[in-house]
């Protein structure tokens, strides 16, 4: 794969709109899904499409929603059989979108109450008001796609070796591709962080992941520990690129740095075994014990 350049400016309009549906998609996941621990019944899921819920339970039945970037679609499948599609192109509004997905929703008899609010974004215009000019162009959503299945691909035959609790999710609020690893220890929430990081940060994990940038910084990739070790910014980071950010309090690598680099893949392994290597030296994890050895697969002769 060629890494396409993501600068935010040369899709700026499309980012965020596409960003918005996602929202929509993950407010129907949580009014839907039962709660899970560290807000994991949140979070979206890529496929070979686009982006889903995954299976949400609706009565005795159930419900999932997606967003196809190569039909440019939203979809909503319910187990009876039944479907609806909502087009996203030629561009409409935002509440043109979210007036049909109600409506989809409706006539699929899912009775769900929206928060039309978007979340984790500067702007905070209620899906059912914004009816701005809208731009998507299918080509710019379907390069990012590449990019978030890449990345999640090297996430995935990365975590192999595993043993604890781990999974890979599209986070609708910050829209980033991330991997998580729990080693299942509680801690104590931090208090000073406000509702969601109350219940998300109650268990020792390690955090990395790809966000898409905005429009103060490019894209990069991320990394952290939690709790934190605490002379985290002094503590040695590869590949050479990467760096521990003052600012957002984890260790970063530039996305340009990865996507112009002779081995992408080998520059991101390094980043992800650096920061995994840092949970065993400075976090106290028993890698030995988090260690998976996947069996020797039998080979079949015909």
């Amino acid at each position: 794969m060629i890494w396409p350049d993501l600068s935010v400016a040369a899709w700026a309009p499309t980012k965020k709109n596409l960003h918005l549906y996602a929202q929509m998609l993950g407010k129907l996941r949580v009014a839907l899904s039962p709660d899970q621990p560290e807000w994991m019944f949140t979070a979206l899921y890529l496929t070979a499409r686009g982006i889903t819920t995954g299976t949400m339970p609706w009565r005795d039945s159930a419900l999932q929603a997606s967003l196809d970037v190569f039909a440019s679609e939203l979809i909503l499948d319910h187990s009876d059989g039944r479907s609806r599609r909502i087009a996203l192109v030629p561009a409409r509004t935002i509440a043109e979108i979210y007036a049909e997905l109600l409506g989809a929703l409706n006539a699929l008899g899912i009775e769900v109450t929206l928060w039309p609010v978007p979340q984790e974004v500067p702007d905070l215009t209620p899906f059912d008001s914004d009816r701005r000019a809208a731009a998507y162009d299918p080509a710019a959503a379907q390069r990012w796609f590449a990019v978030a299945t890449a990345t999640a691909g090297i996430f995935e035959r990365w975590r192999a070796h595993f043993f604890g609790r781990s999974g890979i999710q599209l986070w609708w609020g910050a829209f980033d591709v991330a991997l998580i690893l729990f080693n299942d220890k509680h801690v104590p929430p931090p208090t000073d962080r406000g509702y969601l990081m109350r219940y998300d940060l109650d268990t020792e994990l390690m955090n990395a992941g790809l966000y898409f940038g905005d429009d103060a910084n490019a894209p990069f990739f991320y990394g952290y520990i939690y709790p934190a070790p605490a002379n985290a910014p002094q503590l040695s980071i590869a590949p050479a690129t990467a760096a521990w950010s003052d600012a957002i309090k984890e260790w970063v690598l530039p996305y340009d740095a990865v996507r112009t680099a002779s081995d992408p893949a080998g520059e991101l392994n390094a980043f992800l075994d650096a920061i995994y290597g840092l949970c065993g030296s400075a976090a106290g994890w028993d890698r030995a014990a988090l260690s998976y050895i996947a069996p020797k697969r039998p080979v079949h002769h015909r």
